[in-house]
This record gives C-alpha cells, sequence and structure tokens, in this order.
C-alpha cells in the first residue's frame, strides 16, 4: 500500500510538469532506450570487426569535430526551418549513421571517421535543438525534477537494454539486428517532436563576441568536462572488452553501474536544492581525479571494474550539477535578449567538443607512443589531473567586469 501511494505521489509530481513539458520528456526517454544501442555496442562492434585503436578513435574525433560545425548550420537554419522538423531530421541522421556502421563494410581509419562524421552531423541537428527545447520548457523551479527523472530513466533503461543485449549477442543476436531496433526508437523520439508545434527560437547573432565574467567561466567548465567526458565514449567498453570479457560482461558491468546510478541520480534530482550543485559538482570531479589515479596505479581486473562501474556515475553527476548553473546563467543573461539564447548553446557545445578533440588527441598519441592498453591505462589519470588544475584555475578567476555582448 505505501508503494502504491508513493507511485502516486510521483506521478502527481511528474503531471504538475507542462503538457509540452511531459511531451519533450517522453521524446528524451525513448532516445535515451536507444542511446545504449547506438553508443555502446557500436563500439563493441568497431573493435570486434577492427581490433584498432585508432579507427574507433577516429570514429569518435568525426563526431567531436562536426557537431559544433552543425550547431553552428544549424542556427542559420532555424531562421528558416521550425525546430520540431530539424530535430526530427537530425534524429533521422544518427539513426542512418547507425545503421550504415555496421551495414557497409568500414575497414579503414578513414571509413570510420567518415561514419563519425555522418552521426555528428545528426547529432549537432538533434542535441543543439534538444538543447534549447530543454532550457525553454522548462524552469529553475522543475529542472533538477526533470533532468533528475530523465537521468534516472537513462540509468534504468540501460540497465535493462546493456544486461540483455549483451548477452543476447554473445548467443547470436546480430549487431544488424540490434541496430534496426535502434533506428526505428530514434525515429519515434523525432517523430514526437515534430507532432508538436513547439516555438523556435528566435535567432540574431549566432556567435558570442564578448563575453561577461561568469559565462567565461562556464566556456572553461565546459572544456573541462570534455577533457574527461570525452573518454567516456569509448575507454571503459574498451577495458571491459579487452581486459574482462565479452559483450555479455560488457552488458552486465553496464547494468550494475546503472542501477547504481539510478538511485543516486533520482534520489538527487528530487531532493537536491540549487544551492547542492556546486560542492556535488567538485567532489564528483575528485572523485574522477582518485578512481583514474587508481586506474593507473594498480592496473589489474579489480581497478577496471571499479573504473567502469563508477566512470558514468561520475560524468552524469557532473551534468547534472552544472547543466542547472548552465541554465540560469543563461535565462540571467538573455532575460531581455531572447533571440540571444541559441548563441549561448552553440558556444557551451564548442568548448565542449574542444576539450573533447583534445581527449582524443591525447590517447591516440599515447596509443602511437605506447601501444593502445597504456593509452586506456594512463590517458584517464592524465585528462582528469589536466581537469582539476583547470577547475582550481577557474575557482581562483578574478572577476572582471565585463558586460555580455553578442
Amino acid at each position: 500500500m505505501t508503494f502504491v501511494i508513493k507511485i502516486k505521489k510521483e506521478l502527481a509530481h511528474y503531471y504538475q510538469l507542462p503538457e509540452k513539458t511531459r511531451r519533450l520528456l517522453i521524446s528524451f526517454l525513448l532516445y535515451s532506450t536507444a542511446y545504449p544501442m547506438v553508443s555502446i555496442f557500436i563500439n563493441a562492434y568497431i573493435w570486434k570487426n577492427n581490433q584498432n585503436l585508432p579507427s574507433l578513435i577516429a570514429f569518435h574525433m568525426g563526431k567531436f569535430m562536426i557537431v559544433p560545425v552543425i550547431f553552428f548550420i544549424n542556427g542559420l537554419l532555424l531562421k528558416i526551418f521550425r525546430i520540431n522538423k530539424l530535430s526530427f531530421f537530425g534524429s533521422f541522421v544518427i539513426a542512418l549513421g547507425a545503421i550504415s556502421v555496421v551495414f557497409l563494410n568500414n575497414q579503414t581509419v578513414f571509413n570510420f571517421l567518415s561514419m563519425g562524421l555522418l552521426i555528428g552531423i545528426g547529432t549537432g541537428l538533434y542535441w543543439s535543438n534538444r538543447n534549447y527545447l530543454t532550457i525553454k520548457e522548462t524552469d529553475e523551479k522543475n529542472r533538477s525534477y526533470f533532468l533528475g527523472l530523465l537521468f534516472s530513466y537513462a540509468t534504468i533503461i540501460a540497465l535493462v537494454v546493456t544486461l540483455s543485449i549483451g548477452w543476447l549477442i554473445v548467443f547470436g543476436l546480430s549487431y544488424q539486428t540490434l541496430m534496426v531496433v535502434a533506428f526505428f526508437l530514434i525515429i519515434a523520439s523525432g517523430a514526437i517532436i515534430y507532432s508538436r508545434n513547439y516555438d523556435s527560437p528566435r535567432i540574431g547573432k549566432l556567435l558570442i563576441s564578448r563575453a561577461g565574467f561568469s559565462w567565461n567561466k562556464k566556456r572553461l567548465i565546459h572544456l573541462g568536462l570534455g577533457l574527461v567526458e570525452g573518454l567516456s565514449f569509448f575507454v571503459p567498453s574498451l577495458l571491459i572488452l579487452i581486459m574482462l570479457g565479452n559483450e555479455g560482461i560488457l552488458g552486465t558491468l553496464t547494468a550494475i553501474s546503472s542501477i547504481i546510478s539510478s538511485v543516486l541520480i533520482y534520489y538527487y534530482g528530487r531532493k537536491s536544492k540549487p544551492s547542492d550543485h556546486r560542492k556535488y559538482f567538485i567532489l564528483s570531479a575528485i572523485l574522477s581525479l582518485v578512481f583514474s589515479l587508481l586506474l593507473a596505479i594498480v592496473f589489474n581486473k579489480l581497478t577496471i571494474l571499479i573504473f567502469t562501474l563508477l566512470n558514468g556515475l561520475i560524468i552524469n553527476f557532473l551534468w547534472l550539477t552544472f547543466m542547472p548553473i548552465v541554465m540560469k546563467n543563461i535565462d540571467s543573461d538573455t532575460i531581455n535578449h531572447e533571440d540571444n539564447r541559441f548563441s549561448y548553446i552553440l558556444d557551451s557545445e564548442i568548448f565542449l567538443n574542444i576539450g573533447r578533440i583534445f581527449s582524443g588527441l591525447v590517447c591516440l598519441a599515447i596509443a602511437y607512443r605506447a601501444g593502445d592498453i597504456n593509452a586506456l591505462r594512463y590517458s584517464p589519470v592524465l585528462l582528469s589531473v589536466i581537469q582539476v588544475l583547470l577547475f582550481t584555475y577557474i575557482e581562483n578567476m578574478k572577476k572582471v567586469n565585463i558586460k555580455p555582448v553578442i
């Protein structure tokens, strides 16, 4: 009976969200269902069929390089097309790219770079519009709940998807069948947004020519996040596949990580106050350094297990605690200039992907100099150290009175 009452309370809380926000959430949940298939298991497919770390890094570098460019192009397209149409088209291109990876005969680094560029085009269109809609359709009162529910569902569904699919692949499920399922889920996600009349942003200048002090700090934090988050796209998956086992083990460990994450993230999103974000962000960055240092010093199956189980949780907490602060900053800077809102989304993506590209280059350089295993072992701690040093510098930045100018 108590459980039923709790479910009713949670549903009542959900229905307090505006109708457009609820539909947006449903769309994002469908995408979250497909995401583990397109991220974790594409990594596994490329590695199993190629056994070459530079090819996998090239695939992700293609995405990282093209995404900011597409964010900018999307800003231009929003002057002509409605946001729901562009968001749907982005979903379609992501789905098409995922299908192409497993159905085409990709063997060279250039092939994988091209596939990364294709998925990156869709990612840029999808996420630039998704980020705007998230900011536009939520406010400071319901953002923590919205993001907490979204992150919690994403981690729970990642549990179900990765655990079941990992072992299904071991027992004969083809990657081609898996990507077809992902294709239709992503298309359905885009169709929900396409079917609603969401307001398109008013687009002014796309580039911020002179940012205020607060936003300059956010730029550097985005860059720092990219340093560590860039590796999370492929390093944990490869550590499991190379050192611990097959897709079944990959799915099982990802599922266990999802259990841990879902409980903590939902509780934080439900109970946290805006004043909590900063201290938990700092704690997450410190834990990222600690676990990557442990991996580098004691490189064995136990430390790999600990690192892969907790890496996703730490990345999620970094975003969960940082995004409400970013959104509040954007709300504040654009309160009388709504047509500048999209420029902040573009700006943050540029700095985030600079960090991601740098992380990929560092990992690639170590791989060429010391081999794939050493790249997976040492690149996380090197980039975590750089991240913490950057965040320390940001914390000690002296305020300069610069008025934001677009």
